[in-house]
């Protein structure tokens, strides 16, 4: 996907919230002040830096409410009405999944697409994970509950 032959592709995510300091700061800054912080890590020298994009994600991670999974159940349950759409990535899925994991779902789902049989649901649910693992989702998230009232003094 890179047009010039003995370059590459780095993608930089900043966690950040609507309106913040990051997510309100002009695209140019935003590649430079990741220009920089690859040169600090010792990664590339910023000379060899040819351009950057910016994408910003609403609400790019999900939130792991009691309703949750019921939700997510519907979703899941209307998407599989489309045998030609494969979804992918925390957006996609309605799902936290590492950068890798997301990546990831979108090589199987691309290898399904060429005539494989994975279940992209199965991409990081639980510590158990194995490359190409077949059946339904058993993540089962934990959701936090509420704590009691604590008693007054």
């Amino acid at each position: 996907m890179v047009a010039k032959p003995g370059t590459t592709c780095l993608g930089l995510e900043y966690f950040c919230f609507e309106g913040d300091g990051l997510w309100s700061m002009a695209d140019t800054e935003l590649v430079a002040l990741g220009t920089k912080e690859l040169a600090q890590l010792g990664l590339v020298e910023p000379s060899r830096v040819v351009g950057g994009t910016v994408v910003r994600m609403e609400k790019a991670y999900p939130v792991y409410d009691p309703g949750y999974q019921a939700n997510v159940d519907i979703i899941r349950s209307e998407l599989r009405k489309f045998t030609n759409l494969h979804v992918v990535g925390r957006n996609g899925m309605h799902k936290y999944n590492n950068q890798d994991h997301s990546m990831m779902t979108a090589i199987l789902a691309v290898r399904n697409i060429q005539g494989g049989r994975f279940n992209l649901w199965n991409v990081n649910s639980d510590a158990e994970y194995h490359e190409g693992q077949t059946g339904e989702d058993k993540s089962g998230r934990l959701v936090p509950s509420k704590l009691p009232d604590s008693p007054t003094a």
